[in-house]
């Protein structure tokens, strides 16, 4: 019986009908990478198609490698690769010797002698100043003074006996000294005195010893001979010994002899162990500006800086004494230029009412002299249209410049023009500005190096990126 649904028939079972999928897979060919089917009732109708990859190669076995082992082709192919690997390997070795070699070598780093670097703060031992004020003065009001102001390097005149030069002066309480050099030397502060004296006194121990009389030239009087290499190695040792252990490595020359200034050379290179120091070129600057106008203090600042270092100034400077010829303002504008041309200040005279009023002002510029341009850098001066103003860029690649400007006139304001100076770019930041002895620091505005605005009795100092 049939039944119709839908316009299909139905009819009884046929017992021919096709018999049922078992699951099994029947591959439509043997051959290795061909199709095969997968009939395992598959979701929605789909097939199930495997694809073989057929047998992977393995590569040759141990035997049929040895086949080619002992072959006279494969040898001298192994013979060959071999020689060319380490003549490439030598070659290579040869080529990086030759570049090593032959590559122009990097500048060395130009740096300072220690007792140049820093600002110098002369000290008097028969004066001290209570600076922590505990009422008592001590060591450490020396220590504490050098820190706040900023400098590393003490200067105590006078230091050696002019009668026996292993000897501390005789003006200065031997116990007292000693106490001094022994905070400093802890503290890391170096500290300065003068070289020995020439002509010598009559009765110093060397002009007493006649094995010394060829020290001196000619023979009976009392001037040092220094070509002699005698009195050069005996001075070497004086200083790297007696004086070294008590923490004195520098010493200040005010001889101006050609040949002093060969010896100096000699003497610092045999204290090269210690890293001693003999220089000379120090110069008063109170004396020098005390009928002072800006033209004549330009003319001594042109006399006695050099930005080549061939001849390095040590300018000893009383600030409170120039406050006294100059007045405060225009002192104040001296000190800042002595502190950031080429050359070593030497503060002298700071007694407490100066430094607790000045500290600040002196410890900014002292941070400025760490700067690589001021230290090293090249310097070149304004060529400004009033003779009341004196003005200088410090400029090294590399490194952050410094554009300073000083306006010495009591009425008149003026502009300066930096953009002359090869490597000063068109803004700068201002760091330090003093007008009419008010000091300010910091990161205070930016400036226009073109047109620098400075008012009377005004200086400023100028922060800025080189543009070499």
């Amino acid at each position: 019986m049939s039944e119709e649904k839908n316009g299909l028939t139905h009819g009884s079972a046929n017992s021919e009908m096709a018999p049922q999928e078992d699951g099994t897979k029947v591959p439509l060919t043997d051959e290795p990478g061909q199709v095969k089917f997968s009939s395992t009732n598959p979701p929605n109708g789909d097939a199930k198609i495997d694809i073989s990859s057929g047998p992977a190669f393995s590569g040759l076995t141990k035997e049929e490698l040895m086949k080619y082992a002992d072959d006279p082709f494969w040898v001298r192919v192994r013979w060959i690769l071999f020689i060319l690997f380490w003549v490439g390997w030598l070659a290579m070795l040869v080529m990086a010797i030759v570049i090593i070699i032959q590559a122009p070598r990097c500048a060395p780093k130009e740096n300072l002698e220690w007792v140049q670097e820093s600002a110098m703060l002369q000290y008097d031992i028969n004066h001290p100043v209570d600076i922590d004020g505990n009422a008592e003065e001590t060591p450490e009001d020396l220590l504490k003074m050098a820190a706040d102001l900023g400098v590393k390097t003490v200067y105590l005149e006078k230091l050696i006996s002019n009668y026996n030069f292993e000897n501390i002066n005789a003006v200065y309480d031997n116990a007292e000294a000693l106490a001094v050099l022994k905070a400093a030397e802890h503290a890391h502060v170096h500290i300065v005195t003068d070289f020995v004296p020439s002509p010598v006194l009559l009765n110093n121990t060397w002009r007493q010893n006649p094995n010394m009389s060829d020290f001196f030239n000619p023979p009976d009087s009392g001037n040092l001979d220094f070509s002699n290499q005698g009195l050069l190695d005996k001075l070497i040792e004086l200083f790297s010994t007696t004086w070294a252990s008590r923490g004195v490595l520098g010493y200040l020359s005010n001889i101006g002899e050609e040949t002093l200034l060969n010896a100096t050379a000699i003497i610092s290179k045999g204290l090269d162990d210690v890293d001693g120091a003999v220089v000379s070129g120090m110069t008063d600057v109170n004396h020098k500006i005390k009928d002072f106008t800006p033209e004549s203090y330009r003319e001594f600042l042109d006399n006695h800086i050099d930005s080549n270092r061939d001849s390095w100034s040590y300018f000893k400077f009383n600030p409170k004494l120039a406050e006294s010829d100059l007045g405060r303002s225009d002192a104040k504008l001296v000190t800042m230029t002595l502190f950031l041309v080429p050359g070593t200040p030497i503060l002298v005279g700071i007694e407490k009412d100066y430094f607790m009023a000045e500290k600040g002002f002196i410890k900014a510029l002292s941070e400025f002299r760490e700067k690589e341009s001021v230290q090293i850098g090249s310097m070149a001066f304004v060529n400004t249209t009033s003779d009341d103003v004196i003005a200088f860029a410090r400029v090294k690649k590399g490194t952050p410049g410094c554009a300073v400007a000083v306006n010495f006139h009591s009425t008149n304001s003026t502009e300066v023009d930096f953009s002359g100076i090869k490597g000063v770019p068109e803004k700068g930041d201002l760091h330090i500005r003093v007008t009419n002895g008010t000091f300010a620091s910091g990161e205070i505005g930016r400036k226009d190096l073109s047109k620098v605005v400075l008012n009377p009795h005004e200086g400023v100092v100028v922060l800025f990126v080189p543009n070499l």
